[in-house]
């Protein structure tokens, strides 16, 4: 077999099915709206710029922008996530002291 065989042989072994439909993603979007957003933000990131620019060209126009407000939804939950664990530190540290006091 020569090489340009091979990788033919390789590119329809990796044709997998799709696991969800459109409705699936849809319906976990509407579910579970954090984790989408999670899972479409770290999704992105594994996208090459070219894949990006095709993926939202032409009348894909609106999934970016649903794709946005994902990215904008996840990054507020992180800065809340972020606030909240400073203050649950800070609660640490004065229980710490304050054990460290009674000792």
């Amino acid at each position: 077999m020569n090489a340009v065989e091979h990788d033919v042989l390789v590119a329809a072994a990796l044709d997998f099915p799709p696991l969800m439909t459109w409705e699936d993603v849809m319906q976990d979007e509407r579910e579970d709206r954090l984790g989408f957003a999670r899972r479409a933000t770290l999704a992105l990131l594994t996208q090459s710029g070219e894949q990006l620019v095709a993926g939202f060209a032409g009348s894909n126009r609106r999934a970016l922008e649903g794709a946005m407000k994902a990215v904008a939804l996840f990054q507020a939950h992180l800065q809340e996530m972020e606030q909240l664990a400073g203050m649950a530190e800070r609660r640490l540290q004065r229980v710490g002291e304050t054990l460290a006091a009674a000792d």
